[in-house]
């Protein structure tokens, strides 16, 4: 059995019902998916469209109450994020599963599963692909040549997890941040499970950063070598799951998308009962437009530019 699990709220129904189509149309060949969706404040209605998507390809569809799975947790802000990112620190309390692939709403699946779930990960906690994050590991006291991870895609080995008792773990660290960790769940699950995770091919998280970046720059930001161009090559031309955040780019979900596999969105959306749904007006903030500005004038070189303005301005205060 492959356990796959969504978490949202209202909201992003229309996003998790498009990513669960791609998933099914591209695992066919998967005789059995179980599909775990984390909810929070979502409608009769929306879950019963979500079931409606599963039940048409024949797969098993499982709704949990987010405030019941982690009715434990205790947070003070999670900024423009909703309190569902934090769902999966606690899917050890999900009986009768001991491994299980998290996805983000954003995400599109664009390849066979298969070869992701065959990853051995019985000696890690999960699995996730790094992202390249420099002022992260800072802010959560880990060592500058600490791994950190994008846990927007996350296999979980949840035996192990409840063998180490993990829930009470990210519980207490969360505590120590007043409710409020630097990166959320992203960076309590690089903190807490530092040296426990297996870090997976970036074709199985294709981050919109691996798109917009050289690898000079990705390493810079990350202040330690990033994946091999080879890799990075592979990921982007043969992605197994695409990551949709924002970045240069914007949601696919958007008018002024100018995401390169934007229209792999677009496809799964025009099969599904949101086909219709009109695209967003949403554009992307006005620093990212200046930072992305900055780097196509300088590509090489905007990340040190940046990094000058902000110590003379520093000095000069």
């Amino acid at each position: 059995m492959k356990n796959i699990a969504y978490s949202c709220n209202d909201n992003y129904v229309p996003q998790t019902g498009i990513s669960m189509i791609s998933l099914f149309e591209n695992n066919r060949n998967v005789e059995d998916i179980h599909v775990y969706f984390i909810e929070k404040n979502v409608s009769s209605s929306s879950i019963e469209e979500l079931e409606k998507i599963a039940s048409s390809y024949n797969r098993k569809f499982t709704v949990i109450s987010f405030d019941v799975l982690c009715s434990k947790l205790r947070i003070d802000s999670t900024g423009r994020h909703i309190a569902t990112v934090y769902a999966k620190l606690f899917f050890s309390g999900i009986t009768g599963v001991d491994k299980i692939l998290y996805l983000d709403s954003d995400t599109i699946i664009n390849d066979s599963l298969e070869e992701l779930f065959q990853i051995n990960i019985d000696d890690c906690l999960l699995a996730e692909v790094e992202t390249f994050s420099a002022k992260a590991r800072l802010a959560l006291g880990m060592k500058s040549d600490d791994l950190f991870f994008n846990d927007g895609v996350t296999l979980l080995n949840l035996k192990k997890m409840r063998e180490l008792n993990m829930e009470d773990s990210f519980i207490e660290f969360i505590a120590k941040y007043d409710g409020h960790p630097p990166l959320l769940s992203e960076g309590t699950i690089s903190a807490v499970c530092r040296g426990k995770i297996l870090s997976l091919h970036p074709k199985y998280n294709l981050l919109s950063g691996i798109l917009s970046f050289s690898q000079k720059t990705m390493s810079h930001i990350y202040g330690r070598p990033f994946y091999s161009p080879s890799i990075i090559k592979e990921a982007i031309e043969n992605p197994v799951i695409i990551h949709f955040l924002s970045a240069f780019y914007n949601r696919p979900w958007c008018k002024k998308c100018t995401h390169p596999y934007k229209d792999k969105f677009l496809h799964y959306k025009s099969l599904s009962v949101w086909r219709d749904l009109p695209l967003e007006d949403k554009d992307i903030a006005f620093r990212v437009k200046v930072i992305k500005t900055l780097y196509s004038c300088f590509p090489d070189d905007w990340f040190e530019f940046l990094r000058k303005i902000k110590s003379t301005l520093k000095s000069s205060l």
